[in-house]
């Protein structure tokens, strides 16, 4: 048997260069075409540019928290920055890659050997960075705390 799950939304116009997501149950935001395309954009709306890495990053998050959990690794906190190279390609812009870094906290030597386990894992199985046609980068770095 197949499992599959499906995540649907609305978009509805607002204005020039801006549009909704709207997802039953959560909260509707307003999405604007980035400054570097528009000039005039709000500097307080995310793009879609702003998401699409977004989404990589956050999903590396979640990832690594549910595996460090199967792992048995204990970590103090974990942060996860993202920068997404966006080119001019053949067929107008898209993104070239996605690099992330992740910074781990652990409290012992035998947390951090099984805490990058689980950072390779956690990127290997995140199913976004895996969906995408660019390639999602990782570095990270597990340090005791």
């Amino acid at each position: 048997m197949i499992e599959e799950h499906r995540y649907e939304m609305n978009s509805n116009w607002v204005r020039e260069k801006i549009v909704t997501i709207e997802i039953e149950g959560k909260q509707i935001l307003d999405v604007a075409t980035p400054a570097d395309f528009w000039p005039e954009s709000p500097k307080d709306l995310l793009s879609p540019e702003d998401l699409f890495v977004a989404s990589a990053v956050t999903c590396y998050g979640v990832s690594l928290s549910g595996v460090a959990k199967r792992f048995h690794a204990e970590f103090i906190d974990f942060s996860v920055t993202g920068d997404g190279h966006l080119r001019k390609g053949e067929f107008g812009w898209e993104f070239a890659e996605i690099s992330m870094s992740a910074k781990i906290q652990v409290p012992t030597e035998k947390d951090k050997s099984r805490m990058e386990k689980a950072a390779e894992r956690a990127h290997r199985y995140c199913l976004v960075g895996n969906s995408m046609k660019c390639p999602v980068n990782l570095e990270y770095e597990v340090t005791l705390g």
